[in-house]
């Protein structure tokens, strides 16, 4: 047997056995904290809130994209944001007539606390953008974070039960999976837009987690071929050490380190950005995922290339408010091509993006 060919049948056989792997683990963690969205089993009492606890694992992209137009205008002022990993429970003073959102996962010491004062609470919310309950069976996810999130969860499941009282879900295919548990939709909304870009240098981008590291690898040979014709554009993409030595000989690519959201936004707004990446293999896990790239994008000043996959083709009208290209390397060459060589082109794709942004959703 040839060395490549051995090579190739061990791959194979890890592979397999990182499937078995994530399938048994999956099953024990749901034998022993229940499979699926926990079903809420509190009630909203009739009380109108009258301030909001959002309590969120620091300052993460959910949180803004999907909460702070949305509470602001319902309640001005009276929202409270706490960074669960930094604030023990004992520092927070609870108002009675409290409404409270959880975003995306907690830890238990704060579910016990909320737990013990709910009566004090008209409601409990939980907020998911992400199929939490299937990570460990999503292949597309890190192992080591595709565990640290389903762990999470099993330990928090049971306690989630019994406090909340309504889930909110950030797309309808997380709807139509969760219909059990009565949620309700609640889509991203649309951050105030990046001033327009210019410039000779021209600046495409991916902005996207070690999560999507399967996308990553498929961008490299599209832009080693970019970046081999057009001198004048630089890619820029986030990463650590894995993501510069994918890039590594390819000219003109720049890998920012990963930073906190408040930190991301900073830099970003430093940038000018005119073309903006979001592919996205079709899988199970990545059609429960929102569209919130389109406004990442449209809000950098950028025109955005798709994958013409859910969620992104149900929301993208091709050519108008930006490109959407089936999975195919050739074709995602071609259409970044047109777009660095035409400006109009770009503009026009980024004005049509942000004017169905500011109409689709709240800006703030």
């Amino acid at each position: 047997m040839s060395l490549v060919r051995k090579k190739n049948q061990n791959s194979g056989y890890l592979q397999m056995g990182n499937k078995v792997l994530r399938i048994v683990l999956h099953n024990l963690l749901g034998f022993f904290a229940g499979y699926g969205l926990f079903v809420p089993r509190k009630s909203n009492n009739s009380n109108v809130p009258l301030k909001v606890l959002v309590l969120s694992p620091g300052e993460i992209p959910t949180t803004q994209l999907y909460l702070h137009g949305r509470l602001a205008m319902r309640f001005h002022e009276n929202v409270h944001y706490v960074d669960t990993l930094k604030t023990r429970p004992q520092e927070i003073s609870l108002d009675d007539d409290s409404m409270i959102v959880i975003v995306r996962n907690i830890p238990r010491c704060w579910l016990l606390w909320i737990k013990n004062r709910r009566q004090q609470l008209t409601s409990v919310v939980y907020l998911m953008d992400d199929d939490i309950p299937s990570a460990l069976r999503a292949k597309e996810l890190a192992f080591d974070y595709a565990i640290k999130t389903a762990w999470r969860y099993a330990l928090s499941r049971r306690l989630l039960g019994q406090v909340c009282s309504e889930i909110w879900l950030s797309t309808p295919e997380l709807i139509q999976r969760y219909a059990a548990s009565s949620p309700r939709l609640v889509e991203p909304e649309f951050v105030v837009p990046h001033s327009l870009s210019g410039g000779t240098t021209i600046v495409y981008f991916y902005h996207g987690t070690w999560a999507h590291r399967m996308e990553i690898k498929w961008l490299v040979p599209i832009i080693r071929r970019i970046q081999k014709n057009h001198p004048n554009s630089w890619f820029e993409i986030i990463g650590t050490d894995q993501v510069k030595d994918l890039f590594r000989n390819i000219p003109r690519v720049r890998v920012v380190h990963p930073m906190p959201w408040k930190d991301y936004l900073a830099y970003a707004g430093t940038v000018k950005y005119h073309i903006g990446l979001a592919p996205c293999f079709d899988s199970d896990f990545n059609r429960a995922r929102s569209h919130s790239k389109v406004f990442d994008i449209t809000r950098l000043g950028a025109a955005g290339i798709y994958s013409n996959v859910t969620p992104y083709k149900e929301k993208v009208v091709h050519g108008k408010t930006g490109f959407l290209c089936t999975n195919d390397q050739d074709k995602w060459v071609a259409a970044l091509t047109m777009l660095l060589r035409d400006q109009e082109l770009r503009t026009s794709l980024y004005l049509g993006a942000r004017d169905w942004c500011s109409k689709s959703t709240v800006l703030h």
